[in-house]
């Protein structure tokens, strides 16, 4: 694993005002301190309607990648799996409302590794005969590897689009592709089996919610573009998510110092001590902005205050607000 030169943010910033309302406000020096020293690298406004979130659009770009939305192959490229259509499969819970539907993560359901396993293990033979091999996934429990014909050319939403929220019908994955409702269908029939699963049951004993559907991310064939995942320079850092999409402020605001602290921080003594360049670029639900940290080149001038123009005090320029935008 190559030391990282890029980070990328996820949910750096947020629609929940709740959130918003915390950011000029937060104490993040080292932020604070790369933003004065850096130069802008780059900028997307693609809105919130995007299939691939803007933290996935920017990870894309940083690897080489044609920006295809809601066709990036994060699964196989993830796995290695290069010119092999695969997807991760993520078991969650359905709300059903009246007249709509909530996706409630695997993240939110507290599952526990044992459980995750014991449903994939009741699946798995009903996907193989479609044409479906199901792996565990070298990452959480809850998030399997699937490689198969179905996942050419699949197109959905990101799972970050459409946790803990209403689901747009223009999200439902699959919407416009030629097998979709083949392995929607597979889709439906492990929610049926896991209907009667001893691990609902228990779950709903404990009351908690059952496992009740699947879905599909990062599908797609990967044709080996950009760096493998291992050799890849940049990072993405996906630690505000959670509480993001949830709402939760504290958890929010205590996780961007805690990033600040202990990712930005080093980062930039890292830069000072090695003088090499350093690339950070920051997302919320909208788009992305980036900046470069490069030791090398030569400091910009200090912007003076107008007031005193043709005096000798100056005052470093304040950052920008990042956030308008994103």
């Amino acid at each position: 694993m190559h030391a990282p030169r890029h980070w990328i943010i996820a949910h750096a910033c947020a629609d929940d005002p709740a959130l918003l309302a915390e950011l000029p406000g937060l104490a993040l020096p080292a932020l604070r301190q790369w933003l004065q020293a850096a130069r802008a690298a780059g900028a997307e406004h693609a809105g919130a309607q995007t299939l691939s979130p803007p933290h996935e659009r920017a990870l894309a770009r940083a690897l080489g990648w044609p920006v295809q939305d809601g066709a990036l192959p994060w699964a196989a490229w993830r796995h290695g799996r290069a010119d092999q259509p695969c997807a991760w499969l993520l078991p969650c819970h359905w709300q059903v409302s009246l007249d709509h539907l909530v996706l409630l993560p695997p993240q939110a359901l507290a599952l526990q590794d044992d459980e995750a396993e014991a449903l994939r293990t009741a699946w798995a033979p009903l996907a193989r005969e479609e044409g479906l091999t199901l792996e565990g996934a070298d990452g959480p429990a809850w998030r399997w590897l699937a490689c198969g014909a179905a996942f050419e050319g699949w197109k959905s939403a990101s799972l970050a689009r459409v946790a803990h929220r209403r689901l747009d019908p223009s999200w439902q994955p699959g919407a416009d592709h030629a097998q979709g409702r083949r392995l929607r269908r597979l889709l439906e029939e492990a929610a049926m089996l896991w209907h009667v699963h001893p691990v609902n049951a228990a779950r709903q004993a404990r009351g908690l919610p059952v496992i009740n559907g699947l879905w599909v991310e990062g599908a797609g064939r990967w044709h080996g573009e950009g760096p493998r995942a291992a050799e890849a320079r940049v990072v993405l850092v996906e630690d505000l998510s959670a509480a993001a999409l949830q709402g939760q402020v504290t958890a929010w605001r205590e996780g961007w110092q805690r990033l600040d602290r202990e990712v930005l921080a080093p980062a930039l003594q890292q830069a000072c001590a090695d003088g090499e360049p350093r690339w950070l670029t920051l997302c919320g639900e909208r788009g992305w902005r980036s900046w470069c940290l490069d030791p090398a080149a030569p400091a910009a001038p200090p912007r003076r205050r107008w007031w005193l123009w043709g005096r000798r005090e100056t005052t470093p320029a304040p950052p920008q607000a990042w956030w308008v935008d994103l």
